[in-house]
């Protein structure tokens, strides 16, 4: 039951930004807003996470998860609010930053409680996590479309009022597990940063985390564009997520088995040519066929980078580890979901494509550090 609180507060605090997706293009028009706006709130999110699990990381692998664990219960259930209620760009963008940081340190306390004491098996519970996750992602704007029609603030409202109750319990769960600690100072981040394996991890993460940021900021235009409603827009988020419901518990015993490295690099074959799919797509139902691509592609691409990174650190230096791959990919995150919206406004789905391009060079890069990693 402890860790089942553990993985619902993860599936409410994704909901949490998952909600807002359906809402993008609605804040744009309802308070007139600039591309560059939007950009600046979509991005706020992304970049509050990296900036917290940078700092913070140290603190985790120490022992000190009970307190941290309060900060991102308490920033998630204000970020619902401050969003729900905001009435300007400040406002909007401070509810996000708080949303983003509840997510970014959960996620990170949350692997490393349930990684616990030691390493092993920890590729099919990171797994777990990233589906609840995912889960939440794609049911937030099912739960912004079901409860639009009672107010922009309704839906805020719920997720926080569950959160509260879900949360806390699994606040009281990670400040009562047994963990594994090491004396962790920010030099250790220097150290990981320096080994092949943990580059290459952070670079697949870019990739994950950059296509991340132009879905998240993008994706309601982009499909509004192609004649979905806002409803249409919660269901082909839907599909591009369901892979993600089932398959990463699966990659991660699989990468655990056989080595990240040997599952991470194939898997960029699955999610890179989506986003050269959506860059030519004329349809609702094409982008849903290359979104099952990419939702397929990024479960097991990211879960392999996650027990890449694991093979580094052990269970002693997790959240560092946890903290380094999220940073490359929050950073990502940030800068794609801060400039997609103005790129998408000055060449459409193009933007896609060059997506897609970028990708390949990155793949590529990781490619090389493994191969520097095994030489």
């Amino acid at each position: 039951m402890r860790v089942f609180t553990i993985y619902a507060t993860n599936f409410l605090l994704a909901s949490a930004l998952g909600v807002v997706f359906v809402f993008f293009e609605d804040v744009q028009t309802t308070f007139d807003l600039t591309d560059l706006e939007v950009g600046l709130i979509a991005g706020a999110g992304f970049g509050a996470a990296f900036v917290v699990q940078l700092v913070l990381a140290p603190m985790a692998d120490r022992g000190r998860t009970g307190p941290l664990a309060v900060i991102a219960l308490l920033a998630g259930i204000l970020g619902l609010v401050g969003f729900g209620f905001g009435t300007s760009v400040l406002a909007l963008a401070v509810g996000r930053s708080l949303s983003g940081v509840g997510m970014g340190l959960f996620t990170m306390l949350a692997r490393k409680t349930l990684i616990g004491l030691d390493a092993s098996g920890g590729g099919a519970k990171l797994g777990l996590l990233l589906s609840t996750g995912v889960a939440g992602f794609i049911t937030g704007p099912l739960i912004g479309a079901a409860f639009e029609p009672l107010g922009f603030e309704a839906p805020f409202i719920i997720v926080g009022i569950a959160l509260a109750v879900v949360g806390t319990p699994a606040t009281l769960a990670i400040l009562g597990s047994e963990i594994a600690v090491a004396p962790v100072n920010y030099s250790d981040l220097g150290a990981l940063i320096r080994r092949p394996k943990m580059q290459a991890a952070m670079i697949v993460q870019l990739i994950v985390f950059g296509y991340i940021g132009i879905f998240n900021s993008t994706v309601d235009r982009f499909l509004t564009d192609l004649g979905a409603s806002t409803q249409m827009v919660a269901v082909v988020i839907l599909f591009v997520g369901a892979p993600l419901l089932v398959m990463p518990r699966f990659a991660g015993v699989l990468a655990e088995a056989r080595g990240g490295a040997v599952v991470m690099l194939p898997a960029l074959l699955i999610l890179l040519p989506a986003m050269f799919g959506y860059g030519a797509v004329s349809s609702v139902g094409f982008a849903i066929v290359f979104g099952l691509l990419h939702g397929s592609g990024e479960s097991f691409a990211s879960v392999s980078a996650q027990v890449l990174v694991l093979e580094v650190t052990g269970a002693e230096r997790a959240a560092v580890g946890s903290a380094l791959l999220d940073a490359a990919g929050l950073f990502a995150a940030t800068v794609a979901a801060f400039s997609a919206p103005i790129a998408y406004g000055a060449v459409g789905q193009t933007l896609f494509t060059l997506a897609g391009g970028v990708g390949v060079v990155l793949a590529g890069a990781a490619a090389l550090r493994v191969r520097s990693a095994w030489d």
